[in-house]
């Protein structure tokens, strides 16, 4: 349930689910959250707080009165429900823990040999069906962990338990609740398993210690063998579903961990001493078996965890750190003070205004998106005319797919009156990789309104112009090989880079992450300028030269002075990140024609004068 913070326009991405939410559009958002994602931060949003308070006292009782179940059965007394609840729900305040192991609770009640009451089956489906809405890990994680129950059942029973069903049931109606039809769940799936999560592991990983991934990874093994050995002892061959499920959702706590290798190590870590927490408290409650199973969650998620913070530092965020009782009674008592005396609505009043403040905006009318995020700034100034692309921000949009629905809801008529750019990519990346596809369309459908210096207003062009690639040369090559790139005279270049990849690579991406490819470019002759690059991106085109650094180079650019921009034209490359061996690499480079004469800057319409009263 905690910790609640008062402020959520602090963090666009935040206020955006939760903005989703409020509209009924969060359906039609492209992220790695579903429709009830803004359940994920417990943050104060106008619209949303009360439904965010009751649904997650709702997640948070089903899921320690399911805890509690299973230690007062297994113990047979309240100090087994006692301990179930006190030792995982510190770690559980890791939201990405907690909605994890939500439906492996399912499969562990089956090991109780007391039956549970229908109630809580009930309970707990409904909780897993809400859950599997909120980011597709947790869908999952929650179809990893059914099924095998469901089969079972199905085989032994000839009905389906009461949690898979009230697990879909629950599903259905909240998506419902959120604006959807069938059709868009469907896209939904489609979105999120073949680009969401299957591009993250190349997009968006961090490289980990090697150390580190190795004892995680052994640890991950042991507490499964301590799983098949307690399903094994307790139902001999029906345990496979135990079996099945608890693979699962460790596998899934091992990549929540290991892809983005920073703060996110913690996820595995609580994750494992959850796991086998709950696995200990079933082992048995003879004194001999305490210390036994203590003695061993010591040696092995304990010790992970001392080495996890020797390596990435403690955990101080607050979304990534264990929240004790004392802490969390301090919090609650907190938080109804808070509620009293309206704390919440006056903290997020303050946020609206020091946003305003710290970012003046001019007075507009019209829709208005922002390139490549910062939503918490649109949010603030035009809340009410504030419409977001399909995948809201931009390095996110880190397959083709993606970058192309972003494309092509600029060529629909709902495409926004007013963008606010700036040139802002993340962990070193290159910025023209960002929404690569959107750029020609900002450059042709678009013209500067406005410099804003950090922020460049764009405003829709009533007669867009045209534009087209011309092939200029193609070359095949390998990594760490120089690459002469082109000159394309006045016109800027456009690069297709086709990093061939190996079956090896394949593999090493499923089960963990793909390697960081970078792409170093030069200007003169000197190799000054590294990059990271994601090469499924690279693949599909983005522009090359003039190289784009900064939003006055993008103003430059949008507004035509090619001349301003010539010490950024790139004049060699090469592509590098691959320790195992050279890589076949395909580059194709074109020349970026636009079709007609770009409009004089300032030559259409003054963009401010027909907004005065707004």
């Amino acid at each position: 349930m905690l910790p609640l913070s008062p402020v959520s326009i602090r963090e666009g991405f935040y206020a955006t689910l939760h903005l989703g939410a409020a509209t009924g559009t969060s359906t039609q958002l492209i992220s790695t959250f579903g429709p009830l994602g803004f359940l994920f931060y417990p943050v104060y949003f106008p619209a949303t707080f009360a439904w965010l308070l009751a649904l997650r006292a709702a997640l948070a009782g089903a899921t320690c009165w399911a805890l509690a179940w299973i230690g007062y059965a297994e113990w047979e007394g309240p100090w087994g429900a006692a301990l179930a609840v006190g030792a995982c729900a510190p770690f559980l305040a890791v939201d990405d823990v907690w909605f994890i192991v939500l439906p492996l609770l399912a499969t562990l009640v089956e090991l109780v040999a007391r039956p549970a009451p229908a109630a809580l089956w009930l309970a707990l489906g409904a909780a897993i069906g809400l859950a599997s809405l909120i980011k597709f890990t947790f869908f999952i994680a929650a179809v990893a962990a059914l099924t095998p129950l469901t089969v079972a059942a199905l085989l032994a029973r000839r009905r389906v338990p009461l949690v898979a069903t009230a697990a879909v049931s629950a599903a259905a109606v909240a998506w419902m609740a959120s604006g959807g039809g069938w059709a868009a769940w469907l896209a939904y799936l489609d979105w999120s398993a073949r680009d969401i999560s299957a591009g993250y592991s190349s997009a968006m990983q961090l490289p980990a210690d090697p150390g580190l991934t190795k004892h995680a990874a052994a640890v991950s093994a042991a507490v499964w063998t301590g799983g098949v050995l307690l399903a094994w002892r307790r139902l001999r061959w029906g345990g496979w579903t135990v079996v099945l499920s608890l693979a699962a959702v460790l596998f899934l706590f091992f990549k929540a961990g290991f892809v983005r290798a920073d703060v996110h190590v913690y996820i595995t870590c609580f994750g494992l001493l959850v796991c086998a927490g709950l696995l200990a408290l079933l082992w048995g409650h003879r004194p001999w078996q305490i210390l036994s199973a203590a003695l061993l969650i010591g040696l092995l998620p304990g010790r992970l965890w001392l080495h996890t913070v020797a390596v990435a530092g403690p955990a101080t965020r607050y979304d990534f750190r264990p929240i004790y009782p004392l802490q969390a009674v301090e919090r609650l008592v907190d938080g109804v003070a808070a509620l009293r005396v309206g704390a919440f609505p006056a903290a997020h009043a303050q946020a609206v205004a020091t946003i305003r403040k710290a970012n003046p905006l001019p007075p507009l009318h019209g829709t208005i998106d922002t390139y490549p995020g910062d939503q918490s700034l649109l949010l603030a100034a035009y809340e009410a005319d504030f419409r977001p692309r399909p995948v809201f921000q931009s390095y996110m949009a880190y397959t083709p797919r993606l970058a192309h629905a972003n494309a092509d809801a600029l060529l629909t008529d709902r495409a926004p009156e007013w963008i606010l750019f700036r040139v802002g990519p993340i962990e070193g990346g290159l910025a023209a990789l960002d929404d690569a596809p959107s750029w020609p369309l900002l450059l042709t459908r678009y013209h500067l309104a406005q410099d804003l210096g950090f922020y460049a207003l764009l405003q829709r062009r009533v007669t867009p112009i045209g534009w087209h690639l011309e092939p200029i040369e193609s070359v095949t090559t390998q990594t760490d090989a120089v690459v002469a790139v082109p000159s394309a005279a006045v016109d800027p270049v456009w690069a297709r880079i086709d990093i061939h990849q190996t079956e090896r690579d394949a593999v090493m991406e499923t089960l963990l992450a793909a390697p960081q490819i970078y792409l170093e470019v030069s200007f003169d002759g000197l190799w000054r300028d590294y990059y990271r690059v994601v090469p499924a991106l690279a693949r599909d085109g983005f522009l090359l030269s003039p190289l784009v650094k900064t939003t006055a180079d993008f103003v430059q650019l949008e507004t035509g002075q090619t001349e301003a921009l010539l010490a950024h034209n790139v004049v060699a490359l090469r592509v590098h990140g691959f320790a195992a061996g050279p890589r076949v690499v395909d580059v194709q480079f074109s020349r970026l024609v636009l079709d007609s004469d770009r409009p004089v800057a300032g030559s259409e319409p003054e963009p401010l004068a027909q907004s005065a009263d707004h």
